[in-house]
């Protein structure tokens, strides 16, 4: 199993991908290269080192009976530590970025990855001050956001192109109201509504990863493949890269339930002229399908609040969109509520006395 580390030409220390610059950057010399000079300096660019694969069976009691993966750091020699769907990560002790390429060959090799749009300062600032917004998050939370649990992450998708053949089907009223001296008259016209049409679908994507990786992944779509580019494994330094789990199979009959509901919607937007229209069938027959798969960007945070619960958090790191649940102040949220009660019911004896008098 090959573990890389992409070095810096100059100095020998480790090269990260800067979103803010679109570069491949070394933090120590200050020396900064594209994507072609990297290919143009391999393999001097990558240290490679070829090392067994040590399994270790999870701990009896653990719960979920998953097992670990070993691999030795080719910068200072540690021992790393994955799970089964771990491509890239991040050594403990010297923090130099490794990719794991033996997980990214064949058909576990993306074919695109949209490479990350916005820096960890950044993110970090998109998140505080999404957090401030919220005002009953606990006061300690806030101290708790610039932390390791906070890491670039990305997640694996699979992207479809299709062909389908929609059929959709309502009915439809239209309401005519007239008057002729003192009656009213209404007259309800029924109509049965039926489009059909071929509809070609592009770029439509799904997270092909099971487990809490998932919840933070999806609650941040969608993302815009227009900046997608070919796959190329330096843009995985220095960031998390989980593998998919999940295969085309067993996708297809969610990719399936999206057609249909974009089929309807797009459908249903042919429909007009009516005071309403309700729905009553739709169809999809998908040909022409076409996997790729992807990999798209993602800041992570999770947060063990005080009552035990894991909070997840997300962002696109290309879009900025956030998604989360966050604590709940309870005393505050309840303390607030009372107070708000208060002055209404003192409004409420103000506006009595009023009438009274």
């Amino acid at each position: 199993m090959a573990v890389v580390s992409y070095k810096c030409p100059r100095c020998g220390a480790p090269l990260e991908y800067t979103p803010e610059s679109g570069r491949f950057e070394c933090a120590y010399c200050g020396g900064s290269y594209t994507e072609n000079d990297l290919k143009e300096l391999q393999p001097a660019t990558a240290s490679e080192q070829t090392v067994s694969v040590e399994e270790v069976p999870a701990q009896e009691g653990s719960g979920d009976g998953e097992e670990v993966l070993l691999y030795t750091c080719p910068s200072c020699g540690a021992r790393i530590v994955t799970d089964e769907t771990t491509a890239a990560t991040t050594c403990l002790y010297c923090h130099s970025p490794v990719v794991l390429e033996g997980r990214l060959k064949g058909k576990f090799r993306p074919d695109r990855v949209i490479p990350f749009g916005i820096g960890r300062e950044n993110a970090e600032a998109r998140f505080l001050d999404w957090v401030g917004k919220k005002r009953y998050v606990p006061k300690g939370y806030f101290n708790s956001a610039k932390n390791d649990y906070f890491i670039g992450v990305y997640y694996p998708y699979w992207v479809l192109d299709c062909h389908t053949r929609g059929t959709y089907s309502a009915k439809a009223n239209r309401v005519r109201v007239w008057r002729t001296d003192d009656d009213e008259y209404t007259e309800t016209s029924v109509y049965h509504i039926s489009r059909e049409g071929d509809i070609v679908f592009n770029d439509l994507s799904r997270c092909a990863l099971n487990g809490d990786g998932r919840t933070l992944a999806d609650g941040v779509m969608p993302f815009d493949l227009r900046e997608a580019v070919p796959f190329s494994m330096p843009y995985l330094s220095g960031f998390r890269a989980e593998m998919r789990n999940i295969e085309t199979e067993e996708m297809a009959p969610v990719f399936q339930q999206d057609i249909v509901e974009y089929s309807r919607e797009i459908l249903r937007r042919t429909v007009s002229g009516y005071d309403s229209v309700y729905d009553e069938q739709c169809g999809s027959v998908v040909s022409d399908r076409q996997f790729e798969y992807a990999l798209f960007p993602v800041w992570a945070f999770t947060y063990q609040g005080s009552d035990g619960r894991r909070y997840y958090y997300s962002m696109n790191a290309q879009t900025g969109k956030i998604a989360g649940e966050l604590p709940l102040d309870r005393l505050k949220l309840v303390r607030d509520s009372i107070l708000s009660g208060l002055v209404v019911a003192a409004i409420v004896i103000l506006l009595m006395g009023g009438l009274l008098f």
